[in-house]
């Protein structure tokens, strides 16, 4: 499948999808970094139209690698259907950041799990800025204070390269991955939805 593949490959053969992202200006790899969130999109949406939906259940940046063309992949796919205590528990502790409330909570599983990590990674990727902790009280602070600083003015100053159709890019990312990050996940987007507005812009 082109737009979803698992790569097992040693970390020095595969860029990972955080690789550039320290640079000093982030204008200068954002063609890419737009090009990544779409491909992540492009094979979250076939996973979860499936006519039996897979939730991934592990998506980070750990998990997105890069072909030499710098098209995104999916790995540890095959983990999605393994589910138990003992993996929630390793989760809470390797990658909380990622985790949708309901996950960390055990109060219910379903593909908006997938999409809360979505946004957390588009978060991540856009401002370069990270949420180290996710219990609920500092997933709402990170979140209230990414959509107070990153308005227009200020992508407009870190991205100082982009022209104004860019600019449009990074802030619906950023918007986007805020909505995915909503705690309550009955008022997170669709993948589908989120393909169609990326693919739009």
């Amino acid at each position: 499948l082109p737009s979803l593949v698992t790569v097992i490959l040693p970390r020095s053969q595969g860029p990972k999808a955080t690789d550039g992202s320290n640079s000093a200006d982030p204008s200068t790899n954002w063609d890419t970094c737009f090009k990544i969130v779409k491909g992540v999109c492009q094979g979250l949406l076939y996973l979860h139209k499936l006519e039996d939906p897979i939730t991934h259940m592990d998506l980070n940046l750990n998990n997105i690698w890069l072909d030499r063309a710098m098209v995104p992949k999916i790995a540890n796919l095959g983990l999605s259907r393994i589910f138990s205590e003992d993996r929630i528990k390793y989760y809470k502790e390797e990658s909380p950041r990622y985790m949708a409330p309901e996950y960390l909570n055990s109060t219910g599983m379903s593909v908006s799990i997938d999409i809360y990590s979505l946004g957390v990674m588009m978060i991540q990727i856009t401002t370069r800025e990270e949420n180290n902790d996710n219990l609920d009280k500092a997933s709402r602070i990170y979140i209230k204070d990414i959509r107070k600083r990153w308005t227009a003015e200020h992508i407009a100053s870190v991205y100082s390269s982009l022209d104004s159709e860019c600019l449009h890019q990074v802030h619906t990312c950023i918007k986007t991955g805020l909505e995915c990050m909503q705690i309550d996940q009955k008022n997170r987007p669709s993948i589908d939805v989120i393909v169609d507005r990326l693919n739009t812009i």
